[in-house]
């Protein structure tokens, strides 16, 4: 029997009593092949629901960051409490534990804070005690001691981080689908089902748009060469396993993406002297307005870059008072295909923009890196660019 598991189960895996029971089953049946587990839980729900994030925030019209934080991270707490008491109902010795108690550390920003330790200790001593810990995931506690939550998907890095931290033998995210795809199978009829995956390649894709990991999660868990095992939460069995490593002969592209609607931006450097000066200048003011800038391309006297579609006003503000000369086009789309089994090949760019041009889609703006290789397109034309590169590399 092996020693430990860390289970994850997200809010549509908590919605309804129905649901609840079906998971306090799968954790039971989990713990036939492990000594202990820690279970990590998201808030019930979705919008609407009774205890889920987005409905406990529409209590308060406009929280000041420190109490936005905490109202949050109740719903959490509120899993954890209902699913540990399930567990002891069910014979199971149980205990239900905040982010914080859990020994998560994050920086001082109270909404969208980033993990850096996680203090083992309380949660070593509470598995020593219960046959199963369960966890508030999304949460954790700030340099400074006030309760902090983490980005959308954090509890996929909760649990990510505390299977590192324990070094457990195998990180188990249920979740209500069939599989993990090679492409949005709303967006792209062709995408097909994949059993086996890297970490890195699904890394890529988290970070492009793909909604099955979190990115930051992904990353913990190609760093600590942890094995994720992606299961069925209506059958319980693995649909896609996520391992440090994956050779797939003869196939070197693993999947296609799209991220956020975006904005791309122009600017010229106008009259200064040195365009290093000037880069500098624009994209540090952008950045102190709080935009994550993508897709930088510098070309001597002319840059572009993209912003999140719902930054566009704001980056506009700031370079109109700061007198720089600039254009837009939008709204536009990342599109991207992705495969660590690409570097190295030849003629990978040269499919990628016959597979556009073929379809009649214009690229905007291209960049790329070992394992991606990623386009703007206009927005419109998004789900056509994914069809056409999925075809040209997966579907043949």
């Amino acid at each position: 029997m092996n020693d430990l598991c860390v289970m994850k189960f997200g809010g549509t895996c908590l919605s309804t009593g129905e649901d609840r029971r079906r998971s306090v089953d799968l954790c039971i049946g989990e713990l036939e092949s492990y000594h202990k587990a820690v279970v990590v839980v998201s808030a019930m729900g979705r919008k609407g629901d009774p205890y889920s994030t987005d409905t406990l925030l529409e209590l308060v019209s406009a929280p000041i960051p420190r109490e936005k934080s905490c109202l949050m991270a109740c719903g959490e707490v509120i899993s954890a409490a209902v699913f540990a008491d399930m567990l002891r109902q069910r014979g199971i010795t149980a205990s239900a534990v905040t982010g914080w108690n859990a020994g998560l550390r994050t920086d001082e920003q109270h909404c969208g804070a980033e993990l850096e330790s996680i203090e083992k200790e309380y949660l070593s001593a509470s598995l020593e005690e219960n046959d199963c810990v369960v966890v508030a995931g999304f949460q954790g506690m700030s340099r400074n001691g006030t309760v902090s939550t983490l980005r959308r998907g954090g509890s996929d890095i909760t649990a990510t981080a505390i299977a590192a931290a324990l070094t457990a033998d195998e990180l188990i995210l249920f979740k209500k689908i069939d599989s993990v795809y090679t492409a949005d199978p709303e967006k792209v009829p062709g995408a097909l089902k994949v059993d086996r995956i890297s970490t890195e390649d699904i890394r890529q894709l988290a970070w492009l748009g793909a909604e099955v990991v979190h990115p930051r999660a992904s990353e913990i868990a190609g760093n600590a060469d942890i094995r994720i095992s992606v299961k069925s939460h209506l059958t319980g069995e693995i649909v896609t396993e996520i391992e440090p490593f994956v050779l797939r002969s003869g196939m070197y592209i693993t999947g296609v993406a799209s991220g956020s609607d975006a904005v791309q931006f122009r600017i010229s450097t106008g009259n200064y002297s040195s365009f290093h000066e000037f880069y500098s200048h624009v994209f540090g003011l952008v950045a102190n307005a709080g935009v994550s800038m993508d897709m930088f391309s510098v070309f001597d006297a002319v840059a572009m870059f993209t912003v999140p579609i719902e930054d566009e006003e704001r980056v506009s503000e700031v370079l109109v008072s700061n007198g720089i000369v600039f254009d837009t086009i939008s709204p536009c789309a990342k599109v991207s295909i992705v495969g660590a089994g690409m570097h190295g090949i030849k003629g990978v760019m040269a499919r990628f923009s016959a597979a556009l041009d073929k379809a009649g889609i214009d690229m905007l703006q291209t960049v790329d890196s070992h394992a991606t290789i990623s386009a703007l397109v206009l927005l419109e034309q998004r789900d056509c660019a994914l069809r056409a590169l999925h075809k040209e590399f997966i579907e043949q």
